[in-house]
Formats: C-alpha cells, sequence, structure tokens
C-alpha cells in the first residue's frame, strides 16, 4: 500500500469516471519520448507531433469544442466562456520529459516509454513530472463536457514543449496571449508532488500540501576560458582548468542579500513558527534561522550551482585547452537577471581573470517573480477543493468529516512554466493534486522507474473535474443531477461562493 493513499477522501465522487480507460490513456501518452533538450535543433520533434495527434484522438471533445493553437511546438486550447468580460482561468502543464541516463535502461522494470500499465501503478518518464496533470487535465475537461456542463469564464489549456529545458514553448504562448490583451484570473500549473509532515518545518503535528504562489528567478551563468594546452610539466601561467576553477571559486564566493520576503513570512505565520509582529521584529534572526535550515535556506537568499564543466583533457599529463563551465543561479525576490550578471563579471574581474575568462548569460533566464496578495480567488478554490480530498489521517472526525490536509502558501524553489505568465496573472499557482510517497519522488522524479499509483491518478482526476464544477454557470445547478454537486456545496460552501467563482 502506498502512504500516500492514507491521505485519499471521497474516491467514490465521479464515479461515472472511465477509471480504466484514464489509466490506459496516460500509459499510451507516457509512451511518446517527448523528449526536450537546450539545443532545439537536437529535439525529434515528431514525437511531439505524434503525442499531439494521439490527445486529440483520445480526447475528442476537448478538441472539438477548443479552439486550438499550435504555438511554436506547444498546445493552446481556448474553451470560450458564456461571459467574455470574466478574466479566464489556465489549467497548464508541460508535455516534455527529461532523458533517461544512457546506461540505466536495463535498472528499469519496464522500458521508461513503455507506458506500462499494471493493477497498482502506471510507469513511464513523465509520469509524475508531469504527463499525468497533462493526461489528468484533459480527461477532466472531457468529462465535464461529456455531462454539458458550461462556464461562464472562458477556461484555456496550456501544454508547453520544453519546461525542463528553455522555456521558449510556454514563453511563445505567453507573448501571443500578452499581445492580445488577455489577463487571467488565476492559473494552476504544476507543484509539489507530495504531501509532508508539518514537524519537517519544525511546526508541530499535522501533514501539509504546497501551493507554490511564486518562484525565484533562473540564470545560467556560462564561463569559457581558452588555453594552448601542451605538456603537463611546463603549466606556465596556469592550466585552462585551472584559470575555470579560479573563475568558479570567485563567484560561488559572492554574498548575495538575504531577506524575508513578504511570501515566506505568509508561509511561517502559517506554520504557526512566527507572528507578523516576531517577524517584523526578528527579521534578521530569522533569516540566520533559514540560512541553518537545509528546507527554508534557498527560500531567504540567492542560491549558486555549478553545475557542469567540459573540455577537460582525456589524458592525465596533458593540459586541456578550451573549456566552459556553467553556474546555475536561482534568484531571491530583489535579486535580478542583470544583478547575477553583473556580479559575476565582477568577481571575475576582482580574481584577476577578465580578460582570461569571457562570462555569458545562458538561454532561458527569467525574473523572481514577486510576492503575490495571499488568499486570491485560485487559492481559496484549490484549498477548498483538497479540503475535501486530502484528509490528515491522524485527525477527528467532526460533523461527519476528517480534518483536511494543510495547504500553505509557499515559493518554489525551481523553475516552472508558471513564470512566463506573471505579466498577465497576478495569481500563478503551482499545485499538484497527483501525489506520490516521498521515496517514489526523490527516487522517480528524472529519476529510475518513475511511476504513479492508479488511485492517485485518479484522485488527481476527481480533483480537477471538482475544479472545473466551481467554474459552472450557477443557474445551472438546477439541471445538474443532485449527487454529483451537494457534497460539494457542504465542503466551505462559504470559501467557494466567496472566491467569486460564481456569478450571482
Amino acid at each position: 500500500m502506498a502512504e500516500v493513499w492514507r491521505f485519499f477522501a471521497h474516491e467514490d465522487d465521479f464515479a461515472d469516471i472511465d477509471e480504466v480507460g484514464a489509466c490506459e490513456r496516460l500509459g499510451r501518452v507516457l509512451s511518446f519520448p517527448t523528449i526536450s533538450s537546450m539545443d532545439a535543433q537536437t529535439v525529434d520533434w515528431q514525437a511531439f507531433a505524434d503525442l499531439r495527434a494521439y490527445m486529440q484522438q483520445a480526447w475528442p471533445r476537448v478538441f472539438a469544442a477548443g479552439e486550438v493553437e499550435l504555438i511554436d511546438h506547444s498546445l493552446l486550447v481556448t474553451l470560450s466562456g458564456s461571459d467574455p468580460a470574466l478574466k479566464p482561468v489556465m489549467l497548464m502543464g508541460h508535455m516534455d520529459v527529461v532523458p533517461v541516463v544512457p546506461g540505466t535502461e536495463t535498472d528499469w522494470t519496464h522500458n521508461p516509454f513503455s507506458g506500462h500499465v499494471d493493477d497498482t501503478y502506471i510507469w513511464g518518464r513523465g509520469a509524475i513530472d508531469m504527463k499525468d496533470q497533462v493526461a489528468g487535465i484533459l480527461e477532466a475537461v472531457e468529462y465535464a463536457l461529456a455531462h454539458g456542463w458550461q462556464h461562464e469564464r472562458t477556461l484555456l489549456l496550456a501544454f508547453g514543449q520544453d519546461e525542463e529545458t528553455t522555456q521558449c514553448g510556454a514563453g511563445a504562448i505567453g507573448r501571443v496571449l500578452e499581445e492580445r490583451g488577455v489577463e487571467l484570473e488565476y492559473l494552476i500549473d504544476e507543484g509539489d508532488y507530495r504531501i509532508v509532515e508539518a514537524t519537517e518545518y519544525g511546526a508541530g503535528e499535522g501533514w501539509l500540501m504546497h501551493a507554490d504562489l511564486a518562484e525565484k528567478g533562473y540564470a545560467d551563468i556560462v564561463l569559457r576560458t581558452k588555453s594552448e594546452g601542451g605538456h603537463s610539466s611546463n603549466p606556465y601561467g596556469g592550466t585552462s582548468l585551472e584559470v575555470l576553477s579560479r573563475a568558479i571559486a570567485a563567484i560561488c564566493d559572492i554574498e548575495w542579500p538575504t531577506r524575508v520576503t513578504d511570501l515566506l513570512a505568509a508561509q511561517l505565520i502559517e506554520l504557526g513558527l512566527y507572528t507578523a509582529d516576531e517577524i517584523a521584529a526578528n527579521g534578521d534572526a530569522i533569516v540566520r534561522d533559514c540560512l541553518a535550515s537545509k528546507k527554508l535556506y534557498p527560500l531567504v537568499t540567492t542560491t549558486c550551482a555549478p553545475t557542469q564543466i567540459e573540455g577537460g583533457s582525456t589524458g592525465a599529463n596533458v593540459m586541456p585547452q578550451d573549456m566552459w563551465a556553467n553556474i546555475n543561479f536561482r534568484m531571491l525576490e530583489g535579486t535580478s537577471v542583470a544583478d547575477v550578471v553583473a556580479c559575476c563579471r565582477e568577481a571575475v574581474a576582482g580574481a584577476d581573470l577578465a580578460g582570461c575568462v569571457e562570462v555569458e548569460l545562458g538561454p532561458g533566464s527569467s525574473e523572481p517573480s514577486p510576492s503575490p496578495r495571499v488568499g486570491g480567488p485560485g487559492l481559496e478554490a484549490v484549498r477548498a477543493i483538497a479540503a475535501r480530498y486530502f484528509r490528515d489521517p491522524l485527525g477527528t472526525e467532526e460533523n461527519g468529516s476528517f480534518e483536511p490536509v494543510a495547504i500553505v502558501p509557499s515559493t518554489v524553489i525551481g523553475a516552472t512554466d508558471a513564470a512566463n505568465y506573471q505579466r498577465i496573472c497576478h495569481e500563478c499557482i503551482r499545485f499538484s493534486a497527483f501525489v506520490v510517497d516521498d521515496d517514489e519522488c526523490d527516487r522517480g522524479v528524472h529519476g529510475t522507474n518513475e511511476r504513479i499509483t492508479r488511485r492517485a491518478y485518479l484522485q488527481g482526476i476527481r480533483f480537477l473535474i471538482a475544479l472545473l464544477h466551481t467554474l459552472r454557470k450557477l443557474d445551472l445547478l438546477v439541471c445538474c443531477k443532485k449527487a454529483d454537486f451537494t457534497d460539494l456545496l457542504e465542503i466551505h460552501t462559504d470559501r467557494i461562493l466567496n472566491a467569486d467563482t460564481f456569478r450571482h
């Protein structure tokens, strides 16, 4: 039994879901090797075309009802609502996956692109990150259309081509929507796949899920150096590897600003670790505490991680010639891409290497998102619906319901496609209802034997169907089956109605 199953509730909702077919369709989606690369010229774009063709075959109502646009190699599907004055809601994901490490293919129980489905799991690269959410969105929308649901708000489905690399696809969609003057009510992208103990943060008992409302910036700094090489017995002036190493060390020694962002403050308050007054009075001490915590340290400063170095000699007694290295930065709010480039060049110059090492900005950079207002309509809808489907297994039952898993606002320290929509959306929510155990997440995401349980996949679909249910026209409630919606109205009805997802 997967540990994560114990958090599930109301698995009998929407009992007419085609559960077997849904799992088989995800397996088929996982069979397409849609591997992205930093070099777009090396990508097998036919695999993406084949996946898109399968999507149209597997979820025909979605693609018949929506306006379908191919933007670069990414998909944008627009399902128009009845009231064009209302801001659209976007559900999004990415179609690309990371490659399988060469030589590890035989370590997989099933071929990584077999899309194998058994009685418990759906196997394959992308089962967690994140074709499950892409397919789950399509399952939910197909279900809504099959039941004749109509929405006042326009619904946008955006599926990017290269989230794992340069995010050019989501960037292109974001620019198109901005040029059209589109402003989103909120969007939901992938988030943390785990349900974690509050004790991980020193916050007492209980369980929580993250709703990441912002993300750190992203920048790759590429360092290049050249030398004539030669025999290692005469390294006069230093080798290119030495020069490159000194430049890397100088950059890693940069001290970046630290602070408690508004979003981190909201997270700490909701976790019960500090009050607002304590944060205001003891910001420096809180920063020091966070810097000493593996979980919290990335949330108070810009991080610097050398990740690649290439061009070394193949012989122990031969000096290398042309070499390059990559240093990955995740910027805290308040530090820009330009700041990173300028500080790195200054550090290299300070190490007397300005004429020896070139400092360049790599592709795919993005600015950190500002701390948003916590408590918008999107977050409230996520909280209300998650309260129905994810419960604290150790909580006590009250009034016929169990204590829900807490949804805590936070900042994602990685990168998502959602960053490309910050200019047109004030509430970019990174939340995944497709949850897995910690060991599955640690091992399977970008690793070997990536898989998701059938029950977890179906629970994520239920969450998304319930979300679509809140977007329905209110006057259609009299036409729907009572069993479909009565329970949803009983759970946090005030939150749903006050979230302005209904029109009165």
